[in-house]
């Protein structure tokens, strides 16, 4: 499985982007855990034939000084299924701009020099 992991942060910053996630993805009762859901004009077709599967979302799981982004379409109504799947080119990138959207919005530097 593929991440996307931002490592390295302080407590400060884990709690701006924890609160960010709190309010602009939905929350999992596992602590830590959040969800950002795939639009629908870039669910891949197995997806988009899998409509009674939906939503699809992705994984956000934040730590004490870690975010890390997983680049697996899932959804909640099953554990196996064929739309379960690795995510497309198109799906990675909008997931890499909803992580810099969410480092904006908490004030915390994306990048590190």
């Amino acid at each position: 499985m593929q991440n996307f992991v931002v490592d390295n942060l302080n407590q400060e910053e884990v709690a701006k982007l924890e609160k960010v996630l709190q309010e602009k993805t939905k929350p999992s009762p596992i602590g830590g855990l959040y969800w950002i859901e795939i639009p629908e004009n870039i669910l891949a077709p197995i997806q988009i034939k899998h409509k009674e599967c939906g939503p699809h979302y992705f994984a956000v799981e934040i730590g004490e000084d870690f975010i890390s982004f997983e680049f697996l379409v899932r959804n909640f109504k099953s554990m196996r299924c064929e739309c379960i799947a690795p995510a497309t080119p198109a799906q990675k990138l909008f997931l890499i701009e909803k992580a810099k959207e969410i480092f904006a919005l908490a004030g915390v530097h994306f990048h590190r020099g």
